[in-house]
C-alpha cells in the first residue's frame, strides 16, 4: 500500500507566509504581529486557523506571546532541543498503521483531555468553542472540515498545560491530520444523523473540559477516538 499524503492545510500556508515575512524581514526582531482578526482579513482564513498557527509558531520558537500585549517576532530560533522533530514518526501506509495511529491518540489524547479539564485557561476555553463552532460551520455548508477538527484536537492538547502531549502531537501531525481528513471524508457520504452524531462527540469533550470535569473528559475523548476508528473500518455504528 503506497504511503498516504495528506492534502496541505490552509494552516500550513499561513504558517510558511508568517515566517516568509520573518526571513524576509518584512517582520523584524522583537517587531509585534497584527492582531489575529487582522492577520485572518488579510490572509482570508478564519481566527481558529490564525490561533493555530500562532501555536505553532510559539512551539517553534519563532514568535512569543505577553499577556494582553500580544505576539512578537524573534528572529533567532530559540536554543532549546526541538523534541518532536526527535521523535520522527513515519508515514502511514497501511490499514494497519491507521488502527495503531488511532490507539496511540486514544492514549496521548485521553490523558491530553483530562488535564485540559483541570488546566484549561478562559483563552483555552474561547479558541476551543470557536473551534467547534467552526466544525459546526463547515458541517452546514457540507464541507470536509479537516483543518478545523485538527485544530479542535490541538487546542484540547495545549489546553492540558503539558508541553510533551503537543510536542507528541505536533511530531505525528501529518499522521494525525490524515486520519482526520479520511474520517471525515467518509463521514461525507454518510446521513445527517451520522455527521451531527460525530459532532455531538466533540460537544461532549467541550463540555466536561469546560466543567473541569477530568474523568468524564478523558472518557469522552476516548470514546470519539475509539468511534471514529472504528467508523473507518466498519461503517456507521
Amino acid at each position: 500500500m503506497a504511503a498516504f499524503r495528506p492534502s496541505r492545510r490552509l494552516g500550513d500556508e499561513l504558517y510558511d507566509a508568517l515566517i516568509d515575512l520573518i526571513d524576509r524581514g518584512e517582520l523584524t526582531d522583537g517587531s509585534r504581529l497584527p492582531a489575529e482578526n487582522d492577520i485572518a482579513l488579510k490572509f482570508g482564513v478564519s481566527r481558529p486557523v490564525v490561533r493555530e498557527t500562532l501555536s505553532r509558531l510559539r512551539d517553534d520558537g519563532r514568535i512569543i506571546s505577553r499577556r494582553g500585549s500580544g505576539s512578537y517576532v524573534v528572529k533567532k530560533l530559540s536554543e532549546k532541543i526541538d523534541l518532536a522533530s526527535r521523535i520522527g514518526f513515519g508515514p502511514i501506509s497501511s490499514l494497519d498503521q491507521i488502527a495503531k495511529c488511532y490507539a496511540f491518540r486514544i492514549a496521548i489524547e485521553g490523558e491530553a483531555a483530562c488535564h485540559a479539564a483541570a488546566n484549561r485557561s478562559a483563552e483555552d476555553l474561547s479558541i476551543l468553542r470557536e473551534s467547534l463552532l467552526g466544525i459546526g460551520s463547515m458541517i452546514e455548508a457540507n464541507k470536509v472540515g479537516s483543518d478545523i477538527d485538527y485544530q479542535f484536537h490541538m487546542a484540547v492538547t495545549r489546553a492540558s498545560g503539558n508541553e510533551w502531549f503537543v510536542s507528541a502531537m505536533l511530531a505525528m501531525r501529518d499522521q494525525i491530520e490524515f486520519t482526520i481528513d479520511l474520517a471525515r471524508t467518509l463521514s461525507m457520504s454518510r446521513s445527517a444523523a451520522h455527521i451531527q452524531g460525530v459532532q455531538t462527540e466533540h460537544v461532549l469533550i467541550f463540555n466536561a473540559i469546560e466543567a473541569g470535569e477530568q474523568e468524564a473528559a478523558k472518557a469522552a475523548m476516548r470514546n470519539h477516538l475509539s468511534n471514529a476508528c472504528d467508523r473507518i473500518f466498519k461503517g456507521p455504528g
